[in-house]
C-alpha cells in the first residue's frame, strides 16, 4: 500500500474523544489472491461465478488472545445454520480447541477431523455427515486433535471436502494468524477472513502488525485502498464486558473505513459470558441480529 495507512495506530482513542477528521469513503473490494483454480484476479473470480456457491466459506481468526474467536465462529455458523444452510463449523486451530465442547449442544461425535479426513484409507474422507457433532441450531461441528495433518493434507484439502459434500465452513483459526495450518486458507480468495478483537485499545493497536502482515504476505506493490486481502477482511469488534462502549469500533471507522471491508460489533451478551456450552437459540435478540449483519456484509 502506498501510504502509510497504519500510523493512527500509533494514538491510543481516548474515552470521549470526538473523530478529528471524517471517515475515509469505502472503497470497492478487489479480491487478488489465488482462486480454487489458481488464478490470480478479479477476472478469474468473475469467471467461476456461475458455479461456485452464493454462501462463501468463512475463516474467522483473533488478532490477539481472548478476542472471541470461537464465540464468532459459533455465531456465524448458527446463523447459517437456522436460515436453513448447510453449515459446518471447523476448527482450524494447530492443536485444537474447544469449538466442539462450547458448541455441540445437541450431540458430541467422538470422531475427531483426522479420523474423517483419512475414514475411508486412500486419501478418501468417510461420509461427514455420519462424524459430525450437532448443535441445536441445525449446524455440525468438526473438533480436531493435536496429531498433525498428514499425507500432505492441508486445511484447503478440509475446506474442499466440506465444499464437495454440500456444506459451508465456518473455520475457527484461534488466533495466531501467522500459524502455517492457516495459510492455505488464507491464500484462498473463495474464502472470506473475518479479523476478531476484544473492544480494547491495546487490541485495537495490536491491529497494525496483523494487517501489515497480511498485506506483506499476501498484498501485491499494485493493490490500492481496499485491494487484496486487506480490503477484503472484515473486523469484528467483540464486547466482553457489559456497556456499549464503542469508542473503538468508532476509531476503526474513523481511520479503517475503505482500507478493509467492514468493521462490526458483537454486543456483550451474558450467555456467552458464562463461557459454557453455547446456545444459539440462547443469545439475545441483539447479538443474534448482530451476527446476522456481520454474515450478510462477510457472505455476499
Amino acid at each position: 500500500m502506498g501510504d502509510d495507512w497504519s500510523r493512527w495506530l500509533d494514538d491510543t482513542p481516548e474515552a470521549g474523544a470526538a473523530a478529528s477528521k471524517p471517515a475515509r469513503s469505502k472503497a470497492p473490494v478487489v479480491r487478488l489472491r489465488r482462486n480454487k483454480q489458481g488464478g490470480g484476479g478479479a477476472a478469474g473470480t468473475e469467471e467461476q461465478s456461475d458455479t461456485q456457491p452464493s454462501q462463501r466459506p468463512i475463516l474467522v481468526v483473533g488478532g490477539c488472545g481472548g478476542a472471541g474467536v470461537t464465540t464468532t465462529a459459533l455465531g456465524i455458523a448458527g446463523e447459517l445454520g437456522m436460515a436453513g444452510t448447510p453449515t459446518v463449523a471447523v476448527d482450524a486451530t494447530a492443536a485444537g480447541s474447544d469449538i466442539a465442547l462450547r458448541g455441540a449442544d445437541e450431540h458430541l461425535h467422538p470422531i475427531s477431523l483426522q479420523s474423517w479426513l483419512y475414514g475411508r484409507g486412500n486419501d478418501e474422507p468417510a461420509p461427514v455427515k455420519e462424524c459430525l457433532s450437532l448443535a441445536t441450531s441445525g449446524i455440525g461441528l468438526l473438533w480436531r486433535d493435536a496429531a498433525p495433518l498428514r499425507r500432505r493434507a492441508t486445511y484447503l484439502t478440509v475446506a474442499r471436502a466440506i465444499d464437495d459434500a454440500g456444506f459451508t465452513g465456518v473455520y475457527d483459526g484461534g488466533s495466531a494468524i501467522a500459524g502455517r495450518q492457516l495459510r492455505p486458507l488464507l491464500d484462498d480468495s473463495d474464502v472470506a477472513l473475518v479479523l476478531a478483537i476484544p473492544a480494547r485499545a491495546d487490541a485495537a493497536n495490536r491491529l497494525r502488525v496483523t494487517l501489515e502482515w497480511l498485506d506483506d504476505q499476501y498484498g501485491d506493490a499494485t493493490e490500492g485502498q481496499g485491494g487484496g486481502i486487506v480490503g477484503d477482511t472484515t473486523i469484528v469488534i467483540s464486547h466482553q464486558l457489559p456497556g456499549a462502549e464503542s469508542r473503538i469500533a468508532d476509531h476503526l471507522r474513523e481511520h479503517l473505513s475503505g482500507w478493509v471491508r467492514d468493521i462490526r460489533e458483537i454486543p456483550y451478551d451474558p450467555h456467552l459470558a458464562r463461557g459454557e456450552l453455547v446456545r444459539h437459540s440462547a443469545l439475545a435478540p441483539e447479538t443474534r441480529r448482530a451476527y446476522g449483519r456481520l454474515l450478510a456484509g462477510v457472505a455476499s
